[in-house]
């Protein structure tokens, strides 16, 4: 089971790291990024306690997750 962080992104680009935790996501093996859809763009986070985040939209506001605690690999081969 992972966990996830929630990250908001704000339309002038700041991020915060929100003190939501989510978990137990549902798997579907069909999507392209498991239970991550749709949270598909990835960027890399600095100064935060996770290393990378991934955003509902790719540019602009937007809500995201980061996986807590992942090691050095992409969150999209933490699922599969």
């Amino acid at each position: 089971m992972f966990e996830y962080a929630v990250y908001v992104r704000t339309e002038e680009g700041y991020i915060e790291r929100m003190n939501n935790v989510i978990s137990n996501l549902p798997y579907d093996s069909r999507g392209t990024y498991g239970s991550l859809s749709p949270y598909v763009h990835e960027e890399a986070l600095v100064g935060f306690p996770e290393s990378v985040v991934l955003w509902k939209n790719s540019t602009g506001p937007s809500v995201g997750i980061a996986p807590i605690n992942a090691d050095s690999n992409s969150p999209k081969l933490l699922v599969a």
